[in-house]
């Protein structure tokens, strides 16, 4: 520690820095927290409804397939405005209102189950398609 008219020149610059690495971490640890509270609070809702978090996989699924079907056609849909304003809220909000809609009927029987489990990923699967084959911002950025 080298002293130029009596003030030590090193002390502040190491507790500066010491003090930005935990203002940086604190930060990090805030701005992320919110992604993994979702993440947990998901899982443990899909833990308690298994008939949710079955739609859900199933819409999450046939989405996919309906993007890899519609990408065939000359069209990019990830670049479209379609894709992320029109199907993946629609598919996200058929796969919840089935889900829901269910419950609240007491439909929960394996046949209805089974029947849905059919139903639904082809809604999705045609939803998404049509939305993305429309969709002319997907054709011109190609």
């Amino acid at each position: 520690m080298a002293e130029e008219g009596g003030l030590p020149t090193t002390t502040a610059s190491s507790s500066t820095k010491k003090g930005y690495n935990i203002q940086e971490t604190v930060s990090v640890v805030v701005d992320n927290v919110w992604q993994y509270v979702h993440i947990g609070a998901a899982g443990f809702l899909f833990y308690e409804d298994n008939l949710l978090g079955l739609y859900s996989l199933l819409g999450f699924v046939a989405l996919c397939c309906g993007v890899k079907i519609a990408s065939t056609g000359g069209v990019i849909p990830t670049m479209g405005d379609e894709l992320w304003r029109i199907a993946i809220p629609a598919s996200a909000i058929l796969s919840v209102t089935t889900s829901l809609g269910c419950r609240v009927a007491g439909w929960t029987s394996a046949w209805m189950t089974c029947c849905f489990c059919i139903l639904l990923p082809m809604a999705i699967l045609a939803l998404t398609t049509v939305t993305i084959k429309n969709d002319k911002t997907a054709r011109l950025r190609m």
